[in-house]
């Protein structure tokens, strides 16, 4: 008895934690200092995420770059100073993403010498790089402390953009906002543009802005007497930009993401909203009139033909569709389809619109990185569930919105996408490292006692 007493207490460590015969204790490296470029890092990397959604505020005249993208470039200088970028953006599907960017750019770039108008493809191929390539790269190298501030960062941001917009359409007149601030903040027919500059736009970065709170919540990185004021800002402002495609893909995404969550979570959470919205609606409470209009009757007749200007998007759907068996193998080039519709404008369908632009091989390569993406947030979710499905809603609510409209290389677009997919991987590698590092005595059976005998006394 005393020889398995002593048995026992051999296995355990200073701090008296049972450990197997197999567990090996992990070196505990010292943390280096952070340098002066890491520290600067992590203030300007909440910056840029808080100004991400601000599309019409400080942006350069005629030029898509805007305060976020000049935050994002001194970052980039600054970590290729320090430790360079990764190239691992998407982990083990990194380069089927990398693959899948070329094929998009360099279908465009063929359409564009045969057609001989080469102007605007280095503008686009810039514009995507930049957004899919080189910002994905310093997301990545960020440490998890860093993107969770950065996370809770671009909620703040699109909350304030949306309380600004709120309080400008209620106390004053629209053409006083267009005098004192600028004519995007309100269209004409009173849809809330806020700071993104447009009504369905403000009404994605709402629905990205309300799956990063809900990852928060869920991860208890922020309390509930904060996330609610902020959920019902941001509701708020989608309800105000009357989106159906917002208000259709916040109930898909996050009731994805409550499905496969715990029932504690699910009862914490689901049921007060529920609570709440059933009572707001039972009891009459105010609703924006062009939200009943765009929204409402489109969701009671259940006619999608109701929610704004879908008939006249299916109309250049029908075009480009018509058009893209001429443009199989060399598209139009980048702009291309602008000049050759009879409509003069873009498809809202970004699938649709690579495809006339860029040939089989852009539409192929497009396809491509929605894959990689896709396989790498199942990836997530197979070491962390909360970190995977968050991502894998927010890419569901960027396929869906990439249906209906044309270019999506604006940051305010893609960024969200790649700020969760970095999170998300930064926090399932974290998950993966604390549970190497657990110690697997609880699991092991506990060696049988061996039998006495009679020479053992």
């Amino acid at each position: 008895m005393i020889a398995g007493m002593a048995a026992i207490l051999t296995q355990l460590p200073d701090d008296g934690t049972p450990q197997s015969a197999s567990w090996r204790p992990v070196p505990q490296l010292a943390r280096e200092p952070a340098s002066p470029y890491d520290r600067a890092i992590a203030v300007l990397l909440p910056a840029a995420a808080f100004f991400l959604s601000w599309w019409q505020v400080g942006r350069l005249p005629n030029a898509n770059l805007t305060m976020s993208d000049m935050i994002l470039i001194v970052c980039t200088l600054l970590m290729l100073v320090s430790r360079g970028l990764n190239a691992r953006m998407m982990g083990k599907m990194s380069v089927l993403w990398v693959g899948g960017i070329v094929m998009l750019l360099g279908g465009m770039l063929v359409g564009s010498t045969m057609h001989g108008d080469f102007t605007r493809w280095p503008v686009v191929a810039g514009q995507y790089a930049f957004a899919l390539l080189l910002i994905p790269m310093v997301l990545v190298n960020c440490s998890l402390a860093a993107l969770r501030k950065a996370a809770l960062a671009y909620v703040w941001g699109v909350a304030v953009s949306q309380a600004v917009g709120i309080t400008l359409v209620n106390l004053f007149s629209r053409d006083m906002i267009n005098q004192c601030v600028n004519k995007y903040v309100v269209t004409g027919n009173g849809r809330l543009g806020a700071f993104t500059g447009e009504p369905n736009s403000n009404g994605a970065v709402c629905v990205f802005a309300l799956i990063f709170l809900l990852h928060a919540v869920i991860e208890k990185r922020l309390r509930p007497v904060i996330a609610v004021p902020l959920a019902l800002v941001i509701v708020a402002g989608m309800v105000y930009s009357a989106s159906f495609t917002a208000f259709s893909t916040t109930i898909l995404s996050i009731g994805f993401i409550l499905a496969f969550s715990r029932i504690r979570t699910v009862i914490t959470i689901a049921l007060p909203v529920l609570l709440v919205v059933g009572a707001y609606v039972g009891l009459g409470g105010p609703v924006p009139a062009v939200f009943e209009q765009r929204v409402g009757d489109a969701v009671v007749s259940g006619d999608p033909t109701k929610a704004g200007t879908f008939v006249g998007r299916s109309v250049l759907i029908q075009e480009a569709w018509q058009m893209s068996g001429d443009n199989l193998l060399i598209g139009l080039g980048s702009d291309g389809y602008r000049k050759a519709s009879a409509y003069g404008m873009p498809v809202h369908q970004l699938y649709l619109l690579v495809l006339n632009e860029g040939g089989v091989v852009s539409f192929l390569g497009l396809c491509l990185m929605f894959a990689a993406m896709f396989v790498h947030g199942t990836s997530i979710a197979g070491r962390s569930r909360t970190d995977g499905v968050c991502a894998l809603a927010l890419l569901g609510v960027f396929f869906l919105y990439a249906m209906s409209l044309p270019h999506m290389f604006a940051r305010m677009w893609n960024g969200p996408a790649m700020l969760m997919f970095a999170l998300a991987s930064a926090g399932a590698g974290a998950a993966t490292l604390s549970m190497t590092r657990r110690p697997a005595w609880r699991n092991q059976a506990e060696p049988s006692e061996p039998e006495r005998t009679s020479e053992a006394g």
